[in-house]
Order: C-alpha cells, then structure tokens, then sequence
C-alpha cells in the first residue's frame, strides 16, 4: 500500500507553509481590501464563501470577536444564502467574497444580484470571474496542485484574512501572529508525515471537536474525512460534540478532538464520553506556541494523515475522489 507522502495530495500540503509564508510577505491587496472594509459609511462587513472558505469564514468572525473596539461589525453567511439575491441587505454592508478559484457560483450570483458595491475579496486567481468583479483583492499565492482537496488555497485564505482583520483592526498581535504561521506550519507538516498509519476497522461514520477559534479546525478537519476518506464525519463546537455529537455515536465510530495551544478540560472531557460510546478517539494537536486563532492552519497536516490513511485503507485514491465531477457541476458556471 502507499503512504501517505507518495500522494498529490501530500505534495502539495508540503508546498503550503512556503505559500503561506510568500502570501504574507507580499501582502498583495491586504492594505485595499482592509480600507475597503472600513471605508465611511460601511456598518456591516459579510464574509461569505463554500465548503473550506466557509470555515475560513467563521474562523474570521471568530477572529474579530476578540477585537476589543471593532470599527464595523463582521458577519460570516454561507455562500448559499447570499446567491441570487437571496441574502437581505442593509445600508452600510460590505461584501467579502472568499473563493481561492474565483469562480464558485454562489459567490458570483450574490455579486451579480444585489450584493452592495464595491466587493472585496481574496482569491487566488486575480483574472477569475470573482477577482475581476472586486473592487480590492487580497492575493493568495498557490503553487503547483496535484489534488482536488484545498490546502495552499485554504491556509493562504485563512491566513490572508487574518492579515486582512489585523490591519482593519489595528491588532499588533494578530499580524504579528500571522507573519510566523508558515514557519510553524512547516515542522508541523514534517512531524504529520512520519505519524503511524491510523490502524484499525474502518469507521462507520465520525464527529470532529474543537473549541472557540478552534471550531473551524475540527470543522474542516471533518470536511477532509469527507472529502478524502468519503466518511460521513460531522465537525461540532465542544460542547455540542459532547453533547449532540455523541447522540449516534455507536461502537466502531471516530472520534477526532482537534486541539488548541492552551489545556482544555472541556475537549478532555468530550473526548472521554465520545470513548464511551464506543468511538475510537484520535487526537490532533497543534502547535502550542502559536495564536489559536492559527488553529484551522495548524491542524491541517494531521487531519489530511488521518484522511489519507483512512482513505488509503479503503483502496480509495486521495487524489481523484468520485465527488469531483458532480461538484463541478454545482460549484461552477
């Protein structure tokens, strides 16, 4: 069998930390996209985007929740629910489009129908449907890709709006935060292609768990399981994973509690009743230097092992899952 490093998918995780690290460096766009965003008159900023931006979205509101005086309020919506004109506007909205390709459909329907002008965005494709219709785009750099599951795109997003909040807010902290995340990732990357494969039955099914800015990593650690092992895997705050999560948990199942940089007795306690369930509890663990606002980035490397070994184990190619031409189909014009 191969592991888990001799995959595209791996591949391109290892080009990751140096693509975050080059997205920050060269802050192309960061400065216009944040007066964009706090221009006179603008109230409301919403934040919308599918699939990984989405959760690169609620890891923002998340974000701008700690922001002690905020200038505008933020608002994190799925792409969904702003397209075709769907989504009730206010006087004083802005819209930032999150797309890495710039041409998921959603996003251009909610541009294209009503959204308030001028839109901000950040992409990866400045000449994309999404990158031409913005007024200010912050530019995520994207090497060589081998696989359908984002990795440069997702970090680089994450990473980029980060930046983004930091100068919109003036958090020293948080930029300064941002600046190192591709150095840390890059140990974290080395560390996750030498764990032991995941041994065991293949799951049933599975919940993912984090908390606070944590909660998108352990939601998008449940949409690589998804994406990758094509496990139906569910990501939950802590507490509703303790607690909902635990509803259909049955003997056989996966657990995965997605750690942060300080101790957590309420993911210890999670992750307890989860075993008594039954599941099979796997723990990934960030870097505990870093801000946990990076946490959606740190914890990529160990769930895409996860979700390679899983998907490995099942003859499954991590590279060109089934989904991808239906998606296609949806996602795009």
């Amino acid at each position: 069998m191969p592991g888990r490093i001799d995959t595209g998918l791996w591949s391109d995780l290892q080009l990751t930390p140096d693509t975050v690290t080059r997205t920050i460096a060269d802050a192309r766009g960061f400065d216009e996209v944040a007066a964009l965003l706090t221009a006179p008159g603008v109230r409301r900023v919403i934040v919308t985007g599918n699939g990984a931006q989405w959760h690169t979205s609620l890891a923002l509101w998340l974000a701008w929740l700690a922001v002690p005086r905020p200038p505008v309020e933020v608002l994190a919506v799925p792409g969904g629910l702003v397209a075709r004109g769907a989504f009730p506007w206010r006087d004083g909205d802005r819209l930032l489009a999150l797309s890495s390709s710039g041409e998921f459909r959603d996003v251009i329907e909610a541009i294209e129908a009503g959204a308030p002008q001028p839109v901000a965005a950040i992409t990866a494709n400045r000449e994309s449907t999404i990158g031409r219709a913005a007024a200010a785009r912050a530019l995520v750099h994207v090497d060589t890709l081998r696989a359908r599951t984002h990795t440069q795109g997702y970090a680089g997003s994450l990473a980029a709006g980060l930046a983004v909040l930091a100068r919109m807010s003036g958090d020293d902290v948080l930029e300064g935060a941002v600046a190192s995340a591709g150095a840390r990732l890059a140990p974290l990357v080395e560390h996750a292609a030498g764990l032991p494969r995941h041994e065991g039955a293949r799951p049933h099914a599975g919940v993912c768990v984090g908390t606070g800015p944590v909660w998108p990593a352990a939601l998008h650690t449940a949409l690589c399981l998804r994406e990758v092992s094509i496990l139906p895997v569910d990501g939950y705050g802590t507490r509703e994973g303790a607690t909902t999560g635990r509803f259909a948990t049955v003997p056989g199942d996966l657990a995965v509690t997605v750690a942060g940089p300080v101790p957590d007795p309420l993911l210890d306690e999670a992750a307890g009743i989860l075993a008594d369930g039954g599941a099979q509890v796997v723990g990934i663990a960030c870097d505990p230097g870093a801000d946990a606002r990076l946490a959606p980035i740190m914890a990529l490397p160990g769930a895409l092992a996860l979700a390679i070994d899983l998907a490995q184990s099942a003859g499954l190619d991590p590279d060109a899952p089934a989904w991808s031409g239906a998606y296609d189909r949806t996602s795009r014009r």
